[in-house]
């Protein structure tokens, strides 16, 4: 108890003091470029928002690149303001690549719904709009996400469908009807 006491009654109560006011301060900056950058992306994704509008792409094609986004860019921000804050980031990354790789694992269906959006997306089988009958649901598509399809049914319930089922599976799209030609009897 002697040797602890002697080893830390030389730090001063001004040292301790400057110390917290320097973190205060630090911690209050890192909040305040929080803050920005929050503002920042929501401004950004409004700008893309507007910008996919003027290209004239699919709503779904918005939405779901709109997620993207969204998640990518405040996962980037709150890293960098956690290397401000003076967090060590590097092995920050490092511990989310080895998490990032273990959930990648046990997450496997979770990212072949992605996979599947990505080619809901690319494929177009339907549109924010149509109304679609998947997976025994019927209803009307409201929006692609990144994960999940959501269907607002007849009876005005939501329903959300996991996008590797709608990409691997039967899609009756009840709105996009293309003139069938006639058949002609052979006798």
């Amino acid at each position: 108890m002697k040797q602890w006491f002697e080893r830390y009654s030389t730090i001063k109560i001004a040292d301790i003091i400057s110390l917290g006011i320097a973190y205060a301060i630090k911690l209050l900056i890192a909040t305040i470029l929080l803050l920005i950058g929050f503002w920042f992306i929501n401004r950004l994704l409004r700008v893309a928002e507007k910008t996919l509008h003027v290209k004239n792409f699919d709503i779904t094609f918005k939405k779901f690149i709109r997620n993207l986004l969204n998640f990518g860019l405040k996962t980037v921000l709150i890293i960098s303001i956690l290397n401000f804050a003076g967090f060590r980031t590097t092995s920050v990354i490092a511990l989310l690549g080895a998490a990032g790789l273990a959930v990648g694992l046990a997450l496997q269906g979770t990212l072949t719904n992605f996979a599947g959006g990505v080619l809901l997306l690319l494929f177009k089988p339907f549109k924010v709009g149509d109304i679609i009958e998947a997976q025994g649901k019927k209803g009307v598509v409201t929006e692609v996400q990144i994960f999940t399809t959501i269907v607002t049914t007849e009876d005005n319930r939501i329903v959300f469908i996991p996008n590797s089922m709608l990409s691997n599976g039967i899609i009756e799209n009840h709105t996009y009807m293309k003139p069938v030609p006639a058949f002609e009897k052979v006798a």
